[in-house]
């Protein structure tokens, strides 16, 4: 099976956040050599990504830019957030020590098949459940601007 990339919606958000350009790249570089099918998302990460476009950025999208984008990522492999999820993410949380946000993302991952996770939600380097959290923001431990 191929490598894939779980993406958080941090980092789904930062493609489209013009106020944070080296962010932004990083966030592009950090899953531009990968392929569509290649890239899994969760429905939990789709919505909070509309919310971060839409309400959390300085220059939030407007509503029909930010659901064209939502129905692009959309087309991705997406991990439904089922009562089994939640549970398994439950207890990650509580054995890791994660927020409920983080351990859904990384039972997420776990259920995508990804090994590999990009978030600025997580330490950078860190292997949870078998899945390497990778911040793109972070190059040689030294965070971009």
């Amino acid at each position: 099976m191929a490598a894939r990339t779980f993406v958080d919606a941090s980092i789904l958000a930062r493609l489209f956040d013009d106020d944070e350009p080296g962010r932004q790249a990083a966030a592009r570089a950090s899953i531009g050599a990968t392929d569509g099918p290649a890239l899994v998302v969760s429905g939990p990460v789709l919505a909070e990504f509309l919310d971060a476009v839409t309400t959390r950025m300085a220059r939030p999208l407007s509503a029909m830019v930010a659901r064209r984008a939502l129905a692009e990522l959309a087309e991705l492999t997406v991990v439904p957030a089922d009562a089994s999820l939640v549970l398994a993410a439950a207890d990650v949380a509580d054995e890791v020590g994660l927020t409920i946000r983080d351990a859904l993302a990384v039972e997420a991952a776990v259920v995508g098949g990804c090994d590999r996770m990009v978030t600025e939600a997580m330490a950078h380097g860190s292997l949870v459940r078998g899945v390497r959290v990778e911040d793109p923001a972070e190059t040689n431990g030294k965070p971009q601007t």
